[in-house]
């Protein structure tokens, strides 16, 4: 019976020990300042640009994919296209051979962006921003292609009267910049400067000169916004449209990503003749071409038709 005693008194003086110690050990890591996770900071602390922006951009247009890196990150800047794993950009400098891949740099404001010129349908895909820091840090971007579409009111068939006057416009449809110009062509010939045969090409543009904001709403999407400043509507003969605007877009969002108003290509005739029947297409430079077919009927000009 002592025995047993003496062997209960041994163990409780073992676990009492254990439990000294313990406590001790709880105590000191209690005073240790936590370990900081790089990975989750660094992630919260050096982008700017949230990750999954989407990106829409017209196809012949520019695409400016964003990536805002907050100033105290010493990190270089790189942009590789997903899809191949193709190293596009290191820095400033570029190591693609394809030359319509740039870094748009602003000094002191953490910018670089991912310029794409003369879009085409095989850009489309993700496009990665990395941060070289251990552990690497990187953010998504998506690019979607689309392609914007002329149309010339009252197409497919014109028929309008000899001697009467002739007005056709060609307008876009999903359009996310205007063209940088314009060619009308009769019968496969050029005519927007053949003043001889008494073609007038003008064009009536949307000067909009807006403010451009990205909010992120609860649900991590990306909404774009304009601010109107002003908005002057002019037409101008021959003149060369000058636009570079790329959409940043959602899905969720209800704005539209194409431009509400994009300029109009108007192609006159003051006076109409037989030989001026035919075809008439109209080329944007960034958009698929249209083609109406004008007849002209002999008779009086009464019944004159013009659209």
């Amino acid at each position: 019976m002592i025995e047993l005693h003496v062997k209960f008194n041994t163990i409780w003086y073992i676990v009492l020990i254990i439990s000294s110690i313990s406590t001790g050990i709880k105590s000191d890591v209690s005073k240790m300042s936590p370990i900081k996770n790089h990975f989750m900071e660094s992630s919260q602390s050096h982008f700017s640009t949230k990750n999954s922006t989407r990106v829409i951009a017209q196809k012949g247009g520019l695409a400016v994919l964003p990536c805002v890196v907050k100033l105290n990150s010493p990190a270089t800047v790189s942009w590789i296209r997903r899809k191949d794993f193709q190293l596009l950009t290191v820095g400033l400098s570029t190591h693609s051979s394809d030359k319509r891949f740039l870094v748009e740099h602003t000094r002191h404001m953490g910018h670089w962006s991912l310029r794409i010129k003369s879009v085409r349908d095989s850009d489309r895909g993700l496009y990665e921003c990395q941060l070289s820091i251990y552990p690497t840090e990187s953010i998504f971007v998506e690019l979607k292609v689309v392609e914007a579409v002329a149309e010339i009111v009252g197409a497919p068939d014109l028929h309008i009267d000899e001697g009467s006057s002739l007005r056709l416009e060609c307008r876009l449809k999903k359009a996310t910049e205007n063209p940088a110009f314009v060619f009308w062509y009769h019968n496969n010939k050029m005519v927007n400067y053949d003043a001889q045969e008494g073609f007038s090409v003008t064009s009536t543009t949307v000067v909009d000169t807006a403010v451009t904001r990205v909010t992120q709403n609860s649900e991590n999407s990306l909404i774009l916004t304009n601010k109107k400043l002003n908005n002057e509507r002019s037409e101008n003969k021959d003149k060369e449209y000058n636009t570079n605007k790329t959409m940043v877009w959602t899905s969720k969002s209800q704005l539209s990503p194409y431009l509400l108003s994009p300029t109009s290509s108007i192609l006159s005739l003051e006076v109409v003749n037989f030989h001026h029947a035919g075809n008439y297409t109209c080329a944007p430079s960034n958009a698929r071409a249209v083609s109406i077919t004008v007849h002209v009927l002999r008779g009086s000009k009464t019944n004159k038709r013009s659209i």
